[in-house]
């Protein structure tokens, strides 16, 4: 197989050793060569296939630090109550009405992405809404964040939720001034409904993984982390795909705490696999979410009168610290979700404790989203070598909401990019699909302009230049995974996975970075996506 030549390129390396260039060879599976069309030429002497790309950018491939790709392909299947495709509770019931009539009784209807604080009744929806047009369906509506939902009548009756039923542990059954359930079930709470939050059935997965894969690949991503192997089913469904060689992302994977058992008996860690399927992390969850004010913070929440409004931490100090121990002391990387400045205090804390029992040199433990910081939480991360992983989508997408939950001056420490990149941190990008959209495009273009959708000031201290934000998606991404020497710059003997954009992200104006079009994706040297150039 001859060697690819693309060329009439600009390229941007990420690589302070390759400033510039026009040309890049491929060489099987990997980048052989960057630089001058005229020194290519010399260098190869015709022994390649040339690609004119006409012009375009190029690229490293984008890296998604935290996404779930099932989870994507899953909700897709589902009734889209996002804005701005839904702006009222009336659309989202009219849409359950409309499925309930070709879907047999007693079969779930759902629903996914709903955004109360962008609803025209500025609250959650509830089971009195649903249960005009859905009396012979449990319906689930689950909330953007994924960490609540609601459900019908149908639902809460064939789940044995009723007026009395206590709070599980981490979670919380939303109930009317009569003491009646709502139908909001919030963070453990909806595990009361005994339905598993993804389908354990693998021809079902199957499908779900082709079509996000395939729609993240047409993104320019062609690694991820997934945030969160929850079951078997899952974990066999990406060994098939790897084995198949059908799996359209080079995945690391990340294995929920519950798991750490049986690991932990045959000696498993961080590591395991290949380029193309890895084991990585041990997952876990320490807090609910922002936009749906349950994440663990230190100060009440804005607009409330109970001084407790501190949202829901899922483990005490001493079970974290015993998780992460157990973690740490057997060879994984821990990676644990926390949004709130009391959980991230939280995770900072369980980190010290196992790196004082076992200091470990390059651990490169996670703290993933690690939304609403401080000046000392910064310092302490920075110290301790822990690497965060953010979602600057979310500030576009939930920008609004946060700066009404948080107020003005602590938003201006929350996903705090600029900070931890001033501090030597380096920071990951991510989208945390489908939480928020999986396009890497929207989340540098928020990073350098920290606006909303709604085009409101976020935190514009924080705003990041167009190269450093390409590096969180990029360098940085492929680092808190180890794969710094593989991916995330174009250097020749890293892996020819590329993205090939229609205009220099560079010379736009950031505003519209989110709407140029990705041309093409290679990875391994193929092209895995190709559309007309822009």
């Amino acid at each position: 197989m001859p060697d690819v030549l693309l060329t009439n390129a600009t390229v941007v390396s990420l690589d302070p050793q390759l400033p510039s260039a026009d040309s890049i060879v491929i060489h099987g599976d990997k980048i052989a060569w960057a630089g001058g069309f005229a020194d290519a030429r010399e260098q190869f002497d015709g022994r390649y296939r040339e690609v004119d790309l006409g012009g375009a950018t190029v690229l490293p491939a984008f890296i998604d630090a935290h996404h779930h790709v099932m989870t994507l392909g899953f909700w897709m299947s589902q009734i889209d109550c996002s804005y701005p495709s839904v702006t009222s509770i009336g659309q989202i019931v009219a849409e359950v009405a409309a499925r309930a009539l070709r879907t047999p009784p007693g079969e779930w209807i759902r629903g996914r992405g709903y955004d109360d604080n962008k609803l025209d009744e500025r609250r959650h929806l509830d089971r009195n809404d649903l249960d005009a047009v859905s009396p012979n369906h449990p319906v689930m509506i689950r909330n953007a964040s994924g960490h609540m939902c609601v459900v019908n009548s149908f639902a809460l009756r064939q789940a044995g939720i009723v007026r009395g039923t206590v709070d599980p542990f981490g979670g919380h059954v939303g109930v009317d001034a009569d003491g009646e359930p709502t139908g909001l079930l919030q963070e453990t709470a909806q595990e009361l409904l005994g339905v598993p939050f993804l389908p354990t059935d693998k021809a079902e997965l199957r499908d779900h993984l082709r079509v996000a894969g395939k729609a993240m690949l047409a993104a320019g991503v062609t690694s991820g982390h997934e945030a969160g192997i929850f079951s078997p089913a899952e974990f066999g469904v990406l060994q098939e795909a790897w084995a198949e060689g059908t799996l359209a992302l080079r995945t690391y994977m990340m294995i929920r705490n519950p798991m750490l058992g049986a690991l932990e008996g045959v000696g498993f860690h961080t590591g395991f696999g290949d380029d193309n399927l890895r084991v990585g992390s041990i997952k876990i969850v320490s807090d609910g979410s922002l936009i749906g004010r349950t994440a663990a913070v230190c100060h009440p929440f804005e607009h409330t009168s109970d001084p407790d409004d501190l949202g829901l931490a899922m483990f005490t100090q001493d079970e974290l610290d015993d998780l992460v121990w157990r973690g740490h002391r057997a060879g994984w990387q821990m990676a644990i979700h926390a949004i709130g400045d009391r959980a991230i205090g939280m995770c900072l804390d369980a980190f010290d404790s196992a790196l004082t029992r076992m200091p470990r040199a390059d651990h490169r433990h996670r703290i993933e989203h690690c939304g609403v910081m401080r000046p000392d939480l910064i310092d302490r991360m920075a110290r301790s070598g822990v690497i965060p992983v953010g979602q600057p989508p979310f500030i576009a997408e939930f920008g609004d909401g946060f700066l009404e939950h948080l107020g003005h001056e602590r938003s201006q420490l929350t996903y705090p990019l600029r900070s931890f990149l001033d501090a030597g941190i380096p920071v990951a990008g991510s989208s945390d699909s489908p939480v928020s959209s999986y396009q890497p495009l929207l989340g540098i273009q928020t990073a350098v302009t920290e606006r909303t959708m709604s085009g409101a000031e976020f935190a514009p201290a924080q705003a990041l230049t167009v190269e450093e934000a390409l590096g969180l998606y990029t360098r940085n991404a492929a680092f808190a995974a180890f794969d710094e020497n593989k991916k995330g710059t174009v250097t020749p003997g890293k892996y020819a996975d590329l993205v090939v954009l229609a205009h220099d992200p560079r010379s736009v104006d950031p505003a519209t970075i989110a709407a140029i079009p990705v041309a093409a994706t290679i990875q391994g040297g193929e092209f895995v996506y190709e559309s007309p150039l822009g």
